[in-house]
């Protein structure tokens, strides 16, 4: 019972970490910025992470931390748990050798837990963190906070250590924080469009208003010296 219970324990973190992970990286700030303006006090926490690229950065970084230390004490304990009871039983049932029944008892322990591990705590979190994204960060919020202060100088060695091998290959750090092009926001347009969020006339004008800038002048507004203009007192006949 122990032994499932620990094993339990760090599929759990392994699936809060990769919730908090995905369900920051694609959480609608406007969501959350209404939330924290009603007085959420995660909300208000998290939007100040979501709106500071540095931080974003430091928040991501503590999930695969998170990730990589339960991956790690799973197949450590699990191999050291599980591995000699199982090898006594292919030693007793399938009247294997010692050596083999070691081998073949570490290699069906590692391929069933990481099985086990994927499933559960990696594409279930997953998939549940993309479909409520706002739910999930601000349930991960709390764990997150402990978890960015307990992390706090591997994240710094880690975040450190990976920017220095970027100026080396001279490629500029990037940040998780992603700022739309004017293609990507039409595509986002054209595919809401596609999903029934958007009416035909609405896409053509959010498609108008990013076509705007390069437009002439002259194409949207006409000279003042050809505008005719009439008085507010004129009659109709005068207009006429």
């Amino acid at each position: 019972m122990i032994v499932a219970a620990v094993i339990l324990i760090l599929i759990a973190l392994n699936a809060l970490y990769v919730a908090g992970e995905f369900a920051a990286v694609s959480v609608r700030r406007t969501r959350i910025r209404q939330l924290a303006e009603g007085g959420n006090r995660p909300a208000r926490w998290l939007l100040a992470i979501l709106e500071d690229g540095a931080a974003l950065d430091r928040y991501v970084a503590a999930c695969q931390i998170g990730i990589t230390l339960s991956s790690l004490l799973l197949g450590a304990y699990g191999q050291a748990a599980l591995t000699p009871g199982v090898a006594d039983l292919l030693e007793e049932y399938a009247g294997m050798g010692q050596a083999t029944a070691l081998g073949a008892a570490a290699t069906g322990v590692l391929l069933g837990l990481t099985g086990f591990q994927v499933v559960t705590g990696e594409l279930l979190p997953k998939s549940i963190a993309l479909q409520f994204p706002t739910a999930v960060a601000l349930y991960t919020s709390i764990p997150m906070r402990a978890s960015l202060w307990l992390f706090r100088p591997l994240i710094a060695l880690l975040n450190g250590s990976g920017i220095a091998v970027l100026r080396l290959l001279r490629t500029p750090a990037a940040g998780h924080r992603h700022i739309h092009s004017p293609g990507e926001i039409s595509l986002l347009i054209a595919e809401s469009r596609e999903g029934g969020l958007l009416s035909a006339a609405e896409q053509e004008r959010f498609e108008r208003a990013l076509r705007l800038s390069i437009l002439p002048v002259r194409r949207i507004m006409v000279p003042r010296v050809d505008i005719v203009s009439v008085s507010e007192d004129a009659t109709l006949a005068e207009v006429r």
